[in-house]
């Protein structure tokens, strides 16, 4: 299980540099930060199939997808001066939200009995 954590970790990580050298490669007017956005985004995409060979899609990709969305978003905000707002705020929280509740071990249903 660890294993599992440590590449999810790792592609999440690889995914969110991509994304912020995207912004830094200005649609790729600069070589080496494509570059770092292809190659992150290739090692990504590889953990993420490795993950998901073996492990519910459905949640890995909200951890992969909600924690690439809350981290970019902050990087955002802070290194590049990008807007914040309330609905923004609420957004972010909503999408950690959904992520947590999607983790949450799942207990049995009691089953009523007839009487």
């Amino acid at each position: 299980m660890l294993k599992y954590y440590v590449l999810l970790v790792a592609s999440i990580i690889f995914e969110v540099i991509g994304a912020t050298f995207m912004k830094v490669a200005e649609g790729f007017n600069h070589l080496g930060a494509g570059l770092i956005v292809i190659g992150c985004y290739g090692i990504s995409l590889a953990f993420y199939v490795i993950i998901t060979h073996q492990h519910e899609i459905g949640i890995v990709n909200a951890i992969w997808s909600g924690a690439g969305t809350v981290l970019v978003s902050i990087i955002g905000i802070a290194a590049f001066q990008e807007s914040i707002s309330l609905a923004k705020t609420v957004g972010i929280i909503l999408v950690v939200g959904g992520v947590v509740a999607l983790n949450l071990p799942e207990k049995p249903q009691a089953r009523e009995e007839l009487t």
